[in-house]
């Protein structure tokens, strides 16, 4: 009888050892080392109409922090929302014999007609310029190129397009737009201009801890037009030659009107 008893005895301390023992391991950050963050976007999906002036939208997530030890707070957020990418010819005009003409041309097979970066802090106070390189986090990281290893982009052209972007609203790095509004949660706000490009764009956060990118979550974005705007465009882009035809033709009507209006009075 002892024997049993003693069995009995032994297993009802092991069990009472047993969760102590994995909330120690939990706490260590064994089995949890890895850091996640989540994001969601307000809208998902934006219509541009005839009195579309721009929009604002709302990106917020969450920052887990499983070691128990070092607060959300302590972490860094960086958010990117890029696209769509097209194709982009770059021009340089130099004045010949009084006359401004185009000379030397450089074509970027696909860059980004929106690119907005916000973040908790300046980049250059978070990490190393080669972590946000990797990435393309940033507008100096932005990737700008021929795509051609014969033909590099000159420095004048790069710094042209970016500077032509920003004065146009489509390019902007926004430090300190994250805030943190508890112990996880943070938020930012995006403002879309009103030229913004239709297409598909991809917003995109980085949980940055100690100069490197610890995790990273992806979401899509659609900006599209709506209504007669959205039958416009396409008509225009898919079908450019009954396009113009069609706008000589109500050029042409519209002349005719008018010129008839006139005549009567």
């Amino acid at each position: 009888m002892l024997l049993p008893t003693l069995r009995v005895f032994a297993l009802i301390i092991a069990l009472m050892i047993l969760p102590s023992a994995a909330h120690a391991q939990i706490i260590d950050g064994t089995p949890m080392d890895g850091e996640a963050v989540v994001m969601d976007l307000s809208e998902k999906l934006i219509a541009i109409t005839s009195n579309f002036t721009g929009a604002e939208i709302l990106l917020f997530g969450n920052v887990d922090a499983p070691d128990n030890v070092t607060p959300a707070l302590q972490r860094d957020v960086i958010a990117v929302v890029r696209g769509p990418y097209e194709p982009l010819t770059i021009r340089r005009k130099e004045r010949i014999a009084g006359i401004w003409v185009n000379t030397d041309a450089f074509d970027v097979p696909a860059a980004p007609g929106f690119y907005h970066v916000a973040s908790t802090r300046p980049l250059e106070e978070i990490a190393a310029p080669d972590v946000f390189a990797n990435a393309q986090i940033g507008l100096p990281a932005l990737d700008i190129s021929t795509g051609e290893e014969t033909r590099a982009l000159p420095t004048s052209y790069r710094e042209a397009v970016v500077r032509a972007k920003t004065q146009e609203g489509l390019y902007a790095e926004a430090p300190g737009s994250i805030t943190f509004v508890g112990p996880s949660l943070f938020r930012a706000e995006i403002a879309l201009p009103a030229n913004v490009p239709v297409g598909s764009y991809v917003a995109t956060v980085y949980l940055v801890r100690n100069g490197a990118i610890s995790s990273q979550r992806s979401i899509n974005l659609i900006i599209n037009k709506s209504g007669i705007e959205r039958f416009m465009y396409n008509f225009a882009q898919k079908t450019p030659f009954f396009y113009g035809v069609a706008a000589v033709l109500v050029a042409l009507l519209a002349g005719w009107i008018a010129g008839t209006v006139f005549r009567e009075r």
